[in-house]
């Protein structure tokens, strides 16, 4: 018998257009005027937020967050906007979704779902701003103190990331059952997605 396949193609078409949409709010936004860089996260970061954590629940499998991601940053190195080096943004990209996946794989099945997803805005943001910091140092020059970035951006990004995780069981709701409805049903013996013939 043939191993189940990790992703169905239903699974990797939402992945690629989650990541898509996550990589255009942040090229859309990116546009809007602010006073320091990076203040447009203030609407990108919860959207993208949101998208990544449906995604890995709707698909409900170890690695969908961090192949959403993946998607994301390429499409994001391709566009304009983003961060100055334009090589990091993958892998910062990349890095966000295995915390994700990490996440999920150590929650499991728990009750409380609303914590997990808290707890999932709040850090999978953390170690991807460490590698831009690290990036616009050494490739940029920058002289701000890692702990003004720390509290100035990061901090920031992991309150928004939170908020965000706060309010995803609502959209998860909304969402979830659209999803499922279009859902091919599974052969029990083989683990596969079966089309119904047209009539």
């Amino acid at each position: 018998m043939r191993d189940k396949p990790t992703f169905s193609t239903r699974d990797v078409a939402l992945m690629s257009v989650f990541g898509c949409l996550s990589s255009l709010m942040t090229l859309a936004t990116a546009f809007i005027p602010a006073p320091l860089p990076g203040l447009y996260g203030l609407i990108a970061i919860p959207v993208g937020t949101i998208l990544l954590l449906v995604v890995r629940e709707v698909v409900g499998k170890t690695g969908a967050a961090t192949f959403t991601q993946f998607v994301s940053g390429l499409v994001s190195t391709i566009l304009p906007g983003g961060p100055p080096v334009r090589w990091m943004i993958i892998p910062t990209w990349v890095v966000g979704g295995l915390v994700v996946d990490i996440v999920f794989h150590v929650a499991g099945h728990r009750r409380n779902k609303r914590l997990v997803y808290t707890i999932t805005g709040l850090i999978y943001n953390i170690p991807g701003d460490l590698l831009l910091y690290w990036s616009f140092s050494f490739f940029l020059g920058w002289t701000w103190p890692l702990m003004f970035f720390l509290y100035g951006f990061a901090a920031i990004h992991a309150a928004l990331g939170g908020l965000a995780g706060l309010f995803t069981p609502e959209i998860l709701k909304r969402v979830k059952p659209v999803a499922n409805r279009t859902a091919a049903p599974k052969n029990k013996a083989t683990g596969y997605e079966t089309r119904r013939s047209p009539k």
